[in-house]
Protein backbone atom coordinates (compact mmCIF):
# COMPACT_ATOMS: atom_id res chain seq x y z
CA UNK A 1 0.00 0.00 0.00
CA UNK A 2 1.49 3.36 -0.98
CA UNK A 3 1.31 6.66 0.86
CA UNK A 4 -0.69 9.42 -0.81
CA UNK A 5 1.46 11.56 -3.05
CA UNK A 6 0.19 13.05 -6.29
CA UNK A 7 0.52 16.23 -8.34
CA UNK A 8 2.48 18.05 -5.69
CA UNK A 9 -0.40 17.71 -3.25
CA UNK A 10 0.09 17.58 0.49
CA UNK A 11 -2.31 15.86 2.84
CA UNK A 12 -3.77 18.35 5.29
CA UNK A 13 -6.22 18.26 8.19
CA UNK A 14 -9.17 15.88 8.19
CA UNK A 15 -12.10 16.83 5.98
CA UNK A 16 -14.34 17.73 8.97
CA UNK A 17 -16.20 18.76 5.66
CA UNK A 18 -21.08 20.09 2.44
CA UNK A 19 -19.53 19.33 -0.83
CA UNK A 20 -18.02 22.03 -3.03
CA UNK A 21 -19.56 21.57 -6.47
CA UNK A 22 -17.76 22.56 -9.64
CA UNK A 23 -20.98 22.62 -11.70
CA UNK A 24 -23.47 25.42 -12.35
CA UNK A 25 -24.61 27.09 -9.10
CA UNK A 26 -28.24 26.50 -10.13
CA UNK A 27 -27.60 22.87 -9.21
CA UNK A 28 -27.19 23.78 -5.52
CA UNK A 29 -30.91 23.32 -4.75
CA UNK A 30 -31.09 20.12 -6.78
CA UNK A 31 -28.20 18.57 -4.87
CA UNK A 32 -29.78 19.03 -1.44
CA UNK A 33 -32.34 16.30 -2.07
CA UNK A 34 -31.97 12.69 -3.13
CA UNK A 35 -30.82 12.22 -6.74
CA UNK A 36 -33.12 10.48 -9.21
CA UNK A 37 -30.92 7.39 -8.94
CA UNK A 38 -30.76 7.30 -5.15
CA UNK A 39 -27.64 5.58 -3.74
CA UNK A 40 -28.80 5.76 -0.10
CA UNK A 41 -29.43 9.45 0.59
CA UNK A 42 -31.64 8.91 3.66
CA UNK A 43 -28.90 6.87 5.37
CA UNK A 44 -26.52 9.84 5.42
CA UNK A 45 -27.01 12.42 8.15
CA UNK A 46 -25.22 14.80 10.46
CA UNK A 47 -23.12 14.27 13.57
CA UNK A 48 -22.71 17.69 15.19
CA UNK A 49 -21.18 19.77 12.35
CA UNK A 50 -19.87 16.75 10.46
CA UNK A 51 -21.36 13.69 8.72
CA UNK A 52 -22.36 10.16 9.69
CA UNK A 53 -23.82 7.13 7.87
CA UNK A 54 -26.48 4.74 9.11
CA UNK A 55 -25.37 1.19 8.31
CA UNK A 56 -28.39 -0.69 9.69
CA UNK A 57 -29.34 -2.67 12.81
CA UNK A 58 -28.82 0.46 14.91
CA UNK A 59 -25.19 0.99 13.84
CA UNK A 60 -23.68 4.24 12.57
CA UNK A 61 -20.25 4.74 10.99
CA UNK A 62 -18.19 7.90 10.73
CA UNK A 63 -14.56 9.01 10.82
CA UNK A 64 -12.85 8.27 14.14
CA UNK A 65 -11.73 11.91 14.39
CA UNK A 66 -15.43 12.85 14.31
CA UNK A 67 -16.19 10.46 17.16
CA UNK A 68 -19.36 8.88 18.52
CA UNK A 69 -22.31 11.07 19.41
CA UNK A 70 -25.95 11.83 18.69
CA UNK A 71 -26.75 11.72 14.98
CA UNK A 72 -29.55 13.20 12.88
CA UNK A 73 -31.13 11.35 9.96
CA UNK A 74 -34.06 12.82 8.06
CA UNK A 75 -34.39 15.62 10.60
CA UNK A 76 -34.77 13.18 13.52
CA UNK A 77 -32.14 13.03 16.26
CA UNK A 78 -31.01 9.63 17.53
CA UNK A 79 -29.22 9.19 20.84
CA UNK A 80 -25.78 7.61 20.68
CA UNK A 81 -24.82 4.80 23.04
CA UNK A 82 -21.20 5.81 23.82
CA UNK A 83 -20.32 2.46 25.39
CA UNK A 84 -21.04 0.78 22.04
CA UNK A 85 -18.33 2.72 20.17
CA UNK A 86 -15.74 0.58 18.38
CA UNK A 87 -12.78 1.91 16.44
CA UNK A 88 -12.34 -0.38 13.48
CA UNK A 89 -9.02 -2.15 13.43
CA UNK A 90 -8.72 -1.88 17.22
CA UNK A 91 -7.68 -5.55 17.30
CA UNK A 92 -4.61 -4.76 15.21
CA UNK A 93 -1.37 -2.99 16.08
CA UNK A 94 -1.34 0.82 15.86
CA UNK A 95 -1.55 2.97 13.85
CA UNK A 96 -5.28 2.30 13.49
CA UNK A 97 -7.65 3.50 10.76
CA UNK A 98 -9.75 6.63 11.02
CA UNK A 99 -13.10 4.82 11.35
CA UNK A 100 -15.51 4.35 14.24
CA UNK A 101 -18.89 2.63 14.59
CA UNK A 102 -21.45 3.11 17.35
CA UNK A 103 -25.10 2.34 18.05
CA UNK A 104 -27.99 4.77 18.29
CA UNK A 105 -31.47 4.45 19.72
CA UNK A 106 -34.18 4.21 18.78
CA UNK A 107 -33.15 2.43 15.60
CA UNK A 108 -33.86 4.54 12.51
CA UNK A 109 -36.46 3.02 10.22
CA UNK A 110 -33.99 2.86 7.36
CA UNK A 111 -32.66 -0.05 5.30
CA UNK A 112 -29.24 -1.57 5.80
CA UNK A 113 -26.66 -0.43 3.28
CA UNK A 114 -24.79 -2.86 1.06
CA UNK A 115 -21.04 -2.72 1.79
CA UNK A 116 -18.82 -3.02 -1.26
CA UNK A 117 -16.93 -6.35 -1.13
CA UNK A 118 -13.98 -5.35 -3.31
CA UNK A 119 -11.80 -2.23 -3.63
CA UNK A 120 -12.95 0.33 -6.21
CA UNK A 121 -11.21 0.58 -9.54
CA UNK A 122 -9.59 3.63 -11.08
CA UNK A 123 -12.22 5.42 -13.17
CA UNK A 124 -15.22 4.07 -11.23
CA UNK A 125 -18.04 6.63 -11.03
CA UNK A 126 -18.91 7.64 -7.47
CA UNK A 127 -21.65 9.57 -5.69
CA UNK A 128 -20.46 11.54 -2.66
CA UNK A 129 -22.84 12.62 0.12
CA UNK A 130 -21.64 14.93 2.89
CA UNK A 131 -22.78 17.73 5.20
CA UNK A 132 -19.82 20.09 4.94
CA UNK A 133 -19.31 23.64 3.69
CA UNK A 134 -20.93 24.90 0.50
CA UNK A 135 -19.19 26.57 -2.42
CA UNK A 136 -18.56 30.27 -1.91
CA UNK A 137 -17.01 32.90 -4.16
CA UNK A 138 -14.85 31.88 -7.15
CA UNK A 139 -11.13 32.53 -6.67
CA UNK A 140 -7.84 32.05 -8.51
CA UNK A 141 -4.45 31.26 -6.99
CA UNK A 142 -1.14 30.46 -8.66
CA UNK A 143 -2.97 30.13 -11.97
CA UNK A 144 -5.48 27.65 -10.49
CA UNK A 145 -9.25 28.02 -10.48
CA UNK A 146 -11.37 27.24 -7.45
CA UNK A 147 -13.72 28.50 -4.77
CA UNK A 148 -13.63 29.73 -1.23
CA UNK A 149 -15.78 27.80 1.23
CA UNK A 150 -19.05 29.33 2.36
CA UNK A 151 -19.60 29.62 6.14
CA UNK A 152 -22.78 27.57 5.68
CA UNK A 153 -23.02 23.82 5.36
CA UNK A 154 -25.76 21.50 4.15
CA UNK A 155 -26.27 17.85 3.35
CA UNK A 156 -25.47 17.61 -0.34
CA UNK A 157 -24.50 15.08 -3.00
CA UNK A 158 -22.05 15.33 -5.85
CA UNK A 159 -20.21 13.13 -8.33
CA UNK A 160 -16.64 12.24 -9.18
CA UNK A 161 -14.49 9.32 -10.31
CA UNK A 162 -11.92 7.20 -8.51
CA UNK A 163 -8.49 8.63 -9.24
CA UNK A 164 -6.23 6.42 -7.14
CA UNK A 165 -6.63 3.19 -5.15
CA UNK A 166 -4.59 1.14 -2.71
CA UNK A 167 -3.26 4.19 -0.89
CA UNK A 168 -2.69 4.87 2.78
CA UNK A 169 -3.94 8.14 4.24
CA UNK A 170 -2.01 9.38 7.25
CA UNK A 171 -3.45 12.15 9.42
CA UNK A 172 -1.79 12.53 12.80
CA UNK A 173 -1.32 9.12 14.37
CA UNK A 174 -3.85 7.25 12.20
CA UNK A 175 -3.24 5.34 8.98
CA UNK A 176 -6.21 4.34 6.85
CA UNK A 177 -6.41 2.11 3.75
CA UNK A 178 -8.09 4.37 1.26
CA UNK A 179 -8.81 5.56 -2.26
CA UNK A 180 -8.99 9.07 -3.70
CA UNK A 181 -11.08 11.19 -6.07
CA UNK A 182 -9.60 14.22 -7.90
CA UNK A 183 -11.51 17.48 -8.40
CA UNK A 184 -11.46 18.08 -12.17
CA UNK A 185 -13.32 20.69 -14.21
CA UNK A 186 -16.25 19.13 -16.06
CA UNK A 187 -15.16 15.53 -15.47
CA UNK A 188 -18.60 14.50 -14.13
CA UNK A 189 -22.01 16.23 -14.23
CA UNK A 190 -21.85 17.38 -10.58
CA UNK A 191 -18.11 17.25 -9.94
CA UNK A 192 -17.49 17.57 -6.21
CA UNK A 193 -14.67 18.02 -3.70
CA UNK A 194 -14.92 17.50 0.06
CA UNK A 195 -14.71 20.53 2.34
CA UNK A 196 -14.87 21.29 6.06
CA UNK A 197 -17.63 19.11 7.59
CA UNK A 198 -17.72 16.26 5.05
CA UNK A 199 -15.68 13.91 7.26
CA UNK A 200 -17.73 10.77 7.84
CA UNK A 201 -19.61 11.27 4.58
CA UNK A 202 -20.47 8.49 2.15
CA UNK A 203 -18.93 7.37 -1.12
CA UNK A 204 -21.29 5.16 -3.13
CA UNK A 205 -20.41 3.10 -6.20
CA UNK A 206 -22.87 1.19 -8.38
CA UNK A 207 -22.04 -2.46 -9.01
CA UNK A 208 -24.21 -4.96 -10.88
CA UNK A 209 -27.00 -2.37 -11.05
CA UNK A 210 -27.06 -1.62 -7.30
CA UNK A 211 -25.36 1.03 -5.21
CA UNK A 212 -22.95 -0.07 -2.49
CA UNK A 213 -21.25 1.92 0.24
CA UNK A 214 -17.61 1.88 -0.86
CA UNK A 215 -16.02 4.47 1.37
CA UNK A 216 -16.18 7.00 4.19
CA UNK A 217 -14.68 10.44 3.51
CA UNK A 218 -11.82 11.17 5.88
CA UNK A 219 -9.48 13.87 4.55
CA UNK A 220 -8.55 16.16 1.67
CA UNK A 221 -5.25 16.78 -0.07
CA UNK A 222 -4.35 20.28 -1.23
CA UNK A 223 -1.44 22.11 -2.84
CA UNK A 224 1.44 23.28 -0.68
CA UNK A 225 0.64 26.73 0.77
CA UNK A 226 -2.88 26.64 -0.65
CA UNK A 227 -5.08 29.27 1.06
CA UNK A 228 -7.16 27.85 3.89
CA UNK A 229 -10.88 27.18 3.43
CA UNK A 230 -10.58 26.78 -0.35
CA UNK A 231 -10.94 24.10 -3.01
CA UNK A 232 -9.09 24.13 -6.34
CA UNK A 233 -9.21 21.83 -9.31
CA UNK A 234 -6.57 19.20 -8.74
CA UNK A 235 -7.33 18.75 -5.03
CA UNK A 236 -8.18 15.28 -3.78
CA UNK A 237 -10.93 13.85 -1.60
CA UNK A 238 -9.82 10.69 0.20
CA UNK A 239 -12.07 7.96 1.58
CA UNK A 240 -11.49 4.91 3.76
CA UNK A 241 -11.85 1.72 1.70
CA UNK A 242 -14.69 -0.17 3.41
CA UNK A 243 -14.04 -3.38 1.49
CA UNK A 244 -11.14 -3.89 3.94
CA UNK A 245 -13.60 -3.90 6.85
CA UNK A 246 -16.60 -5.50 5.15
CA UNK A 247 -16.54 -8.66 7.29
CA UNK A 248 -16.76 -6.72 10.55
CA UNK A 249 -19.38 -4.32 9.22
CA UNK A 250 -21.71 -6.93 7.79
CA UNK A 251 -21.46 -8.88 11.08
CA UNK A 252 -22.73 -5.79 12.90
CA UNK A 253 -25.55 -5.40 10.40
CA UNK A 254 -26.60 -9.02 10.94
CA UNK A 255 -26.28 -8.74 14.71
CA UNK A 256 -23.63 -11.47 14.95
Amino acid sequence: MRRLSALGLLLIAPALCALVLGSDPDSKALNTRAPASDPGWANVGTRSETTAIYLGNGWVITAAHVGAGDAVFGGVSYRALPASAIQLGADTKPPRPDLIVFRVEPRPKLPSLRIRPTPPGVGDAVVLVGAGRERGEPITWNGLTGWAWSPQGALRWGTNRVFSTGIEVGVGSVRTPAFAMRFDAGETPYEAQAALGDSGGAVFIRRAGRFELAGVMIAVATYSDQPIATSFFGNLTTAADLSVFRGALTALQRGD
